[in-house]
């Protein structure tokens, strides 16, 4: 990590000065959270950044939602943090009511898998 960084979501400390994130791995995660809750086209001067997953609580819960998930995150991953950290897994599950991403990844030259895990219960009106 080099240079100044702010921390996801944004945070203004004690001293009243944004706060930075405490390592590359924290940095990376916060940029991680970004890039799948952002749709595509949010973003006025990077309209294909994203991975779409607040839009997918509009489809319906089923397997084909699914796989357009695990497609649409695997694509995003790997375009814009490809140089940052290897996927491990990347599984979408759709239940009766539930659609939930789990993901594991580690950050390039570490040996430690982090986990993500975003679900949706359609029925309990949920926050992706």
């Amino acid at each position: 990590m080099s240079g100044r960084h702010l921390k996801f979501p944004f945070t203004v400390g004690e001293d009243s000065r944004p706060e930075t994130p405490a390592d590359l791995a924290d940095h990376v995660r916060g940029e991680l959270i970004q890039l799948l809750l952002t749709d595509p086209g949010e973003r006025l001067f990077q309209p294909v950044f994203g991975g779409g997953l607040k839009r997918l609580v509009f489809e319906a819960n089923n397997e084909a939602t699914a796989a357009m998930a695990r497609a649409r995150l695997t694509k995003a991953l790997n375009f814009y943090l490809g140089t940052r950290l290897e996927v491990k897994q990347l599984e979408t599950e759709a239940t009766e009511t539930t659609l939930a991403v789990n993901l594991a990844y580690q950050l390039v030259g570490s040996p430690e898998i982090r986990r993500l895990r975003f679900e949706h219960d359609i029925a309990q009106g949920g926050d992706v």
